[in-house]
């Protein structure tokens, strides 16, 4: 079974999951990569959360991948590791882009009811977690969500690094109240306004507000 927790600063969730939920979610992950037509770069973003995954689940050396603690803030102690409830961190555009994209990329494939039951898991744990943060605006990031599996992979692809870079640059206080625009500028047919802080107040961005390429590098941030 899978669960949640939201993140101090705003910037997305951490989900939790004992060995044998976050197994199954990392196969199906690779299944829908493997099988789905739709999904074309069977590597590229989406294959990053069955990565990420993998870390929590093999113990990276890294603060970001957790098991979990206790109310003294003491590690959790069992007899069997694979009892353990492991953490991992997901950042809120990027999560819901790869959450879209397995939903839309399922219709590409044959699927069971286990395939199925995954996928509203994952689905309902992400939309519980929206929910919380942002109980007003939920329902349109769940819209924008929707419409990203129907959007040309090749253009998610182009934008994704840029709009998450975005997000991580905003204070804590500014990413909750930006991400339900953020998720609109997905769209290939999203009309940029002008270039001035009321614009952007307003849920305008300008286009000059993304920076595009590989080498353009993330700031550092808190989760």
């Amino acid at each position: 079974m899978l669960e949640l927790q939201l993140t101090p600063r705003h910037a997305g969730l951490y989900l939790w999951g004992d060995f044998a939920a976050l197994e199954s979610l990392y196969r199906f992950i690779h299944h829908v990569l493997r099988e789905s037509s739709h999904i074309e770069d069977k590597r590229g973003f989406v294959l990053n959360l069955a990565d990420d995954i993998c870390r929590a689940l093999n113990h990276q050396d890294d603060d970001r991948y957790r098991i979990r603690f206790d109310d003294d803030n003491h590690p959790t102690r069992f007899k069997d590791e694979r009892s353990r409830v492991y953490g991992l961190p997901a950042l809120w555009p990027m999560l819901l882009t790869q959450l879209g994209l397995l939903r839309y990329g399922m219709a590409f494939m044959p699927t069971n009811k286990l395939d199925q039951a995954i996928m509203f898991e994952l689905e309902y744990i992400v939309e519980r977690g929206l929910r919380a943060a942002i109980p007003i605006m939920a329902d349109e990031v769940l819209y924008s969500v929707g419409c990203i599996g129907g959007t040309a992979y090749t253009h998610i692809d182009y934008v994704i690094d840029s709009r998450c870079r975005y997000f991580v640059g905003l204070s804590a206080d500014e990413r909750l109240r930006t991400l339900p625009s953020l998720m609109k500028t997905f769209d290939p047919g999203y009309v940029y306004g002008p270039d001035t802080p009321e614009a952007i107040r307003t849920g305008r961005f300008p286009v000059n507000a993304f920076a595009y390429g590989k080498r353009v590098t993330w700031p550092d941030f808190e989760w």
